[in-house]
């Protein structure tokens, strides 16, 4: 053993002093996460410092609660800015809820095709009458109308331990809104026809009741508002998997997140003479828009017409940023086009802050609430 490597401790003492076995230790270095102090160049051998005792044992931990490897990789990078390192694992602690959740309904109706005679058993809700609409509102404008794909016309509504959740899709942008409240009985979801949520949205502008009571069974949903009440027959088809889907598209650590404000993207993408080209979708003629960053790395519109310069990405101003982009690469890094018109529906109202997350010019995009990680909308984008 040389001198410097008596200062050093052997993969094998920091595997006892973090919890990581050998073989993980090689792994993440192999993967760029833990590179070890030194490696004997003839034996092969690696030697760690005792400074990386402690992100060795932050890596241990976020491998016992399953972190993905790029989400491990970002809270190490991160580990002295706690607030991201927070953010990190808020959101793992939501895929690792909603997955129990997912069980526990699946469960629920395996149960019942084993025993068809059994009891139906019902879940009551109460939820706050506004908040129900507001999300309603959030999802009802991704509800398919193609009468050849029928699983996709319609609203899903998951009901988990605290609240529920609302998805709706029709392949090219998918929305998601959550509502807390008081829940009574097991995770169950069913999907409503959109002819029942629009009724429904109807009904919650009724005034005379703070709250909405909601009953969901296997065969029927039932919502009371101000004692008026409405019962839907779900729909009788199996909703896509959102949850993989958005696993499969959207990374855990996305590349961008750009936070801007939700008004100033409205008043410049309903502005006259916003920069937009036309593209044909299934016969039908759709505006595009692009968006892009400033030298400042917040949001602007750019023209989706024209060229990336030398000097940077040519397109007008028009949306001021919050806090930058986090993320790789300067202006020209990020040009990505998206239809107008979705765009807009993802945006909502276009009040307060909210925040663009994305790869890449031809990867799915996010638009979330920066106050709510559980109202998002995701948008296909649209190749220039």
């Amino acid at each position: 053993m040389t001198a410097v490597e008596s200062e050093l401790r052997s993969i094998g003492e920091l595997a006892r002093a973090s919890g990581l076995t050998v073989s993980a230790l090689r792994f993440y270095d192999r993967s760029g996460v833990l590179a070890p102090a030194r490696v004997d160049p003839v034996t092969g051998y690696r030697w760690y410092t005792e400074e990386q005792v402690d992100p060795a044992r932050l890596v241990a931990g976020l491998r016992r609660v399953g972190m993905p490897l790029a989400g491990i990789a970002e809270a190490l990078r991160n580990r002295h800015r706690p607030a991201e390192v927070h953010r990190l694992l808020d959101a793992h602690l939501r895929r690792l809820e909603d997955g129990l959740a997912d069980a526990r309904r699946e469960l629920s109706r395996i149960r019942s095709l084993i025993d068809p005679e059994e009891t139906i058993v019902t879940t009551r809700l109460v939820l706050s009458r506004t908040d129900l609409a507001a999300a309603v509102d959030a999802v009802r404008f991704a509800v398919g109308a193609d009468p050849g794909l029928p699983v996709l016309s319609g609203v899903l509504v998951e009901v988990e331990p605290d609240g529920v959740r609302l998805v709706a899709t029709d392949r090219h942008r998918l929305a998601v809104a959550r509502v807390g409240g008081t829940v009574d009985g097991p995770p169950v979801s069913a999907l409503l026809p959109v002819a029942a949520v629009d009724e429904l949205r109807a009904l919650l502008d009724l005034d005379g009741a703070d709250s909405a009571e909601v009953v969901v069974a296997t065969d029927r949903v039932t919502v009371t508002v101000a004692g008026r009440p409405l019962t839907a027959v779900p729909l009788p088809y199996d909703f896509p998997d959102y949850r993989r889907l958005l696993r499969a598209q959207l990374g855990d650590v996305p590349t961008y997140r750009i936070p801007f404000d939700g008004a100033a993207l409205r008043a410049a993408l309903t502005a006259d003479g916003v920069p937009v080209c036309h593209r044909a979708h299934e016969g039908v003629e759709h505006e595009v828009v692009a968006l892009g960053l400033d030298g400042r790395g917040e949001l602007r519109l750019v023209d989706p017409n024209g060229v990336v310069a030398a000097g940077g990405v040519a397109g007008v101003e028009g949306v001021e940023g919050g806090a930058g982009a986090a993320g790789a690469g300067g202006p020209d890094a990020l040009r990505v086009a998206v239809n107008r018109e979705y765009l807009l529906d993802a945006l909502g109202s276009g009040d307060g802050q909210l925040v663009l997350e994305l790869d890449g010019p031809i990867a799915p995009l996010a638009v979330r609430r920066a106050d709510d990680a559980h109202a998002f909308s995701v948008l296909m984008p649209v190749r220039l």
